[in-house]
């Protein structure tokens, strides 16, 4: 059985998984589902949030595991998981991008975007408002659900959106700084989303073809398919853990 380190994506908070973890764990897996700095558990200045103070906090849990773990990142939390296989290479058997930002060394998600948006996308990229000081950035209920709860319950989808917190902009703003010799090491898996109406399968198709991974599969859900189509999701993690636990 595997250890997986679930980290949430940009707004969110551990709870995105809270329709996931059961399923992990009574196939007998451990989970963990980690709260990132600033996203309103905690006290952490949104000025202070970094990708690398994301990673570190992840680090951190990984440190406390007895065994290798899975890692796997959503969304913006995708560029956490990068970050922590380079900090941590050989305590991570496979990280697992979930619609997520797959980036090279050097870019951040605002990089990502400014040289791969087109003029006809309308995900959240282009819906964000953001506080007077510039430091966080929030997207409204009704858009996250048309963006991220596209195929969701719609019941589900409106909880979800209204839990949705501000997001310190230097989680989606400040570069990642990876190596072959360490992130390049970990296995990468890709899990793409073909309803996604926020990180489009055009971009997901960009980034892991830029930066291959070991295998790819396909989803036919929106962005957040822990809400919309969990035991599917749970059917995928679970095949990879047996893979590579």
């Amino acid at each position: 059985m595997a250890k997986f380190l679930l980290i949430h994506g940009a707004w969110q908070g551990a709870w995105a998984w809270q329709q996931v973890t059961p399923l992990l764990t009574s196939a007998g897996h451990t989970v963990i589902a980690v709260d990132l700095p600033g996203d309103g558990s905690d006290d952490t200045p949104p000025e202070d949030v970094t990708t690398m103070l994301y990673a570190e906090r992840a680090a951190a849990l990984i440190d406390q595991a007895a065994e290798p773990v899975i890692v796997v990142g959503h969304s913006m939390g995708g560029t956490v998981a990068a970050q922590v296989s380079e900090l941590r290479s050989c305590h991570i058997t496979v990280a697992i991008y979930l619609c997520a930002f797959l980036l090279p060394d050097g870019e951040s998600i605002v990089d990502f975007y400014d040289r791969a948006w087109e003029d006809w996308m309308t995900g959240a990229h282009a819906r964000v408002s953001y506080s007077e000081d510039g430091y966080t950035s929030m997207i409204n209920p009704e858009s996250a659900i048309e963006v991220f709860y596209n195929a969701a319950n719609p019941d589900a989808a409106r909880a979800a959106a209204e839990q949705l917190t501000p997001q310190p902009e230097g989680g989606r703003r400040s570069k990642l700084q990876v190596s072959k010799d360490k992130f390049g090491k970990v296995p990468r898996v890709y899990i793409e989303t073909l309803r996604d109406q926020s990180v489009f399968p055009e971009l997901q198709k960009r980034m892991y073809s830029e930066t291959p991974c070991a295998k790819l599969y396909t989803l036919d859900t929106d962005h957040a398919p822990q809400l919309s189509n969990p035991d599917t999701l749970a059917t995928v993690l679970n095949e990879i853990a047996e893979q590579y636990a």
